[in-house]
């Protein structure tokens, strides 16, 4: 169990940045020039529980790689390379969270302004 946690830590951060899709994906298709892009803002009744959901996995995720104490069982388990790459993922994802969880305020205020 102890030697997968670098790959559960690489699953909750890509599915902590795959629900912050919800809030990214009509700056996504506006950016494009998509003129559909109305279609993608039908998720937005979902965007407080998709932010929860988002929360909840990121700190079960920085719990997981900074709060666990590893043991270093099976082969390349406690590898300093597969730690450093997980902890950069994991960082990546929560600044990606982050810029999705603000971004649709930016947006509006600059479209305001």
């Amino acid at each position: 169990m102890k030697q997968s946690i670098p790959k559960i830590t690489a699953i909750f951060a890509t599915g902590t940045a795959f629900l912050g899709s919800c809030c990214a994906l009509p700056l996504l298709l506006l950016g494009l020039g998509v003129g559909s892009a109305g279609l993608a803002t039908s998720f937005a009744p979902f965007r407080p529980y998709m932010i929860g959901i988002t929360f909840l996995l990121l700190g079960i995720a920085f719990y997981t790689v900074y709060g666990c104490k590893q043991t270093c069982e099976g082969i390349g388990a406690c590898d300093v390379k597969n730690i450093r790459r997980t902890k950069i993922m994991l960082w990546v994802a929560t600044g990606l969270a982050l810029l999705f969880l603000v971004g649709p305020s930016i947006v509006a205020r600059c479209i305001l302004s």
